[in-house]
């Protein structure tokens, strides 16, 4: 609380601003969107140039490629040597994919969302063939999401005690679902007693259950 005490020492008057009028903190206020990934991959003229060189090596992606070099129609476009697949930059084998998942899942436009959300955040700008599964292998390895994700182990198996006499142990449950009655009555309350499994039932009403 230290700043508390410095703007202690100021004559602070506040006042209300508008947001169309305060666009530069209302800016600040707003989380930030997907195309922080953009920007957090900084990808450089180098980086692309090494996605240019790689298609033709990429088994997947070669096929393609060499239609695009001749000019072939298929499913993918070419643009500066890059190859997309509609607006996704198609990302070749050695072209940092994993770098591409890390920044889809760990920046802080991310925030260790599921495999689900993480491959939508992907798919906005890139894609290769089976995303889906090395985008599951990488949050499967996540040693922050493993670690502190809650424990979900099961208690032991503890069997009821065998009763010596009659009513010493009963069990409870209501039963319904059934057609209603002329006196209202479209439940039951069933009680069984575990030693010699009499049967008790005890027309109720739904609203009581």
């Amino acid at each position: 609380m230290k700043w508390v005490s410095y703007l202690q020492q100021f004559n602070i008057i506040i006042k209300y601003k508008k947001w169309v009028t305060n666009k530069l903190a209302d800016m600040l206020s707003r989380p930030p969107g997907h195309s922080a990934l953009l920007v957090a991959m900084q990808l450089q003229p180098v980086v692309l140039s090494e996605y240019v060189t790689s298609y033709d090596g990429d088994l997947k992606f070669k096929m393609f490629f060499d239609k695009l070099q001749h000019r072939k129609p298929c499913q993918f476009k070419m643009k500066d040597g890059l190859m997309f697949k509609g607006k996704q930059l198609c990302i070749p084998n050695n072209g940092d994919r994993l770098q591409w998942i890390r920044e889809a899942y760990t920046s802080r436009c991310a925030g260790h969302f599921g495999v689900d959300k993480t491959l939508l955040n992907l798919q906005r700008y890139v894609y290769w063939p089976r995303m889906h599964v090395n985008v599951s292998h990488f949050i499967r390895g996540c040693v922050l999401c493993n670690t502190s994700k809650p424990s979900r182990k099961l208690g032991l198996y503890t069997p009821l005690l065998v009763p010596n006499r009659p009513w010493e142990s009963i069990s409870m449950d209501f039963l319904g679902g059934l057609p209603t009655t002329t006196t209202g009555f479209d439940y039951l309350f069933v009680v069984v007693d575990q030693f010699n499994k009499m049967v008790i039932l005890i027309p109720c009403k739904k609203r009581i259950s």
